[in-house]
């Protein structure tokens, strides 16, 4: 039995996954915006809650898939999108999607990643969704979308809450850009930092050094290099999306699409109104601001006023199979998690990440259990009282 079978939780896992981890790289993981506060708050919210059990109802069998988009799926959550995923484990991206494959859940290929949409695809072809950031050229942003769709894509997610580049302090502090990688001006400051963890330095220079953007690789210069590339990414990623952009973007998309990054009511409300099939209340998992609040607290303040008229997805701090059933319980249809599976390959490859998809499984099936829901579609505010203490 490997390390990362006898872990019990998602918090071990975090902690494997640290150890591995030079510290540049985990501080960049874990950090989010500013001084972190967004991070630790969505995390944090879940436990403003406590769960209400229902009695004598029979426990088994327990029913935790929900249908999206004309498919079921096997769970309540699926795997978000994490940018420059093989920074954290070489082809991050393939290990993660075949985990979803394995487990019957979705995972969403974000549009900073360092595999290819087909590559990903032919690993998990019912199973990819693709990220779009979009370009400042949209010429290049339709290309993207043209690329997911023949590589057998059926649902876009499309991110809109950077509307400036994103600024990190841990990256201000390092001097290294994760994109980037470590540069002759900075490698003398991390080589201690490397040597005390040669399993990811093994890793990271046994594969050739800094993984290649593959989502932004077909547009660079022909010929381009890793570095060359995530320069190319770096000054074309367009930021300043509109709402414009959304409707270009749902002109082109002809199958389900999910507008990601909204947390105010107003908003979910316009982007049905431009042709959302569904949005994703997300913080950019703390990554926005510090002085956000938590996406779960965003998600009660919206659920109420949508009216059942669109499908809301979550995303933010889960940890345990309880956050899924709170989530539920305000309102999510359907959950993601991006740093909890992130953990989950970073600690062990495959086998963490299928580790993580299984602690949450278990946990959410045992905790259905207990309260006496013997189905995901059957969790509601009822469940749920606030924590008076």
């Amino acid at each position: 039995m490997s390390v990362v079978d006898r872990a019990i939780t998602i918090a071990e896992l975090r902690r494997l996954a640290l150890r591995r981890l030079p510290r540049f790289v985990g501080d960049y993981l874990e950090g989010g915006a500013g001084d972190g506060g967004g991070v630790t708050r969505n995390v944090d919210a879940f436990r403003k809650y406590r769960l209400i059990p229902r009695a004598l109802v029979e426990p088994t069998p327990i029913d935790t898939t929900v249908e999206l988009f004309g498919r079921r799926y096997a769970s309540l959550f699926g795997i978000s999108a994490v940018g420059l995923a093989g920074i954290y484990r070489r082809h991050a991206d393939e290990l993660l999607a075949e985990a979803a494959r394995a487990a019957d859940i979705p995972f969403i290929l974000s549009g900073a990643s360092t595999a290819s949409i087909k590559t990903v695809c032919r690993i998990a072809p019912d199973h990819t969704w693709y990220q779009l950031y979009g370009a400042h050229r949209p010429e290049v942003t339709e290309s993207m979308m043209a690329r997911a769709r023949d590589a057998g894509v059926k649902v876009l997610v499309y991110t809109v809450d950077y509307p400036v580049a994103p600024r990190s302090e841990v990256v201000g502090r390092t001097g290294v850009s994760m994109a980037q990688g470590p540069s002759p001006r900075t490698f003398p400051r991390l080589f201690v930092d490397a040597l005390r963890h040669p399993f990811w330095t093994a890793d990271y220079l046994r594969s050739g050094g800094l993984p290649k953007l593959e989502s932004w690789s077909p547009y660079a210069p022909a010929g381009s290099n890793a570095r060359e590339v995530a320069a190319y990414y770096v000054q074309n990623w367009s930021n300043a999306q509109t709402w414009r952009d959304l409707d270009r973007v749902r002109a082109f998309w002809q199958g389900p699409l999910v507008v990601k990054g909204l947390v105010h009511g107003d908003d979910v409300t316009r982007a049905v109104q431009a042709g959302a099939d569904a949005v994703t209340i997300s913080n950019h998992g703390g990554n926005k601001l510090d002085c956000m609040q938590a996406t779960l607290d965003a998600l009660a303040q919206i659920k109420p006023s949508t009216n059942g008229k669109v499908r809301l997805l979550f995303n933010g701090g889960i940890r345990r199979g309880s956050d899924l059933i709170v989530a539920k319980a305000l309102g999510a249809d359907f959950c993601f998690t991006g740093r909890a599976t992130i953990y989950g390959v970073a600690a062990g490859g495959l086998r963490g990440a299928k580790r993580a998809i299984d602690i949450l499984q278990s946990d959410l099936t045992y905790t259905m259990a207990m309260i006496g829901q013997r189905s995901a579609a059957a969790i509601t505010q009822d469940c749920l009282a606030l924590d008076q203490a």
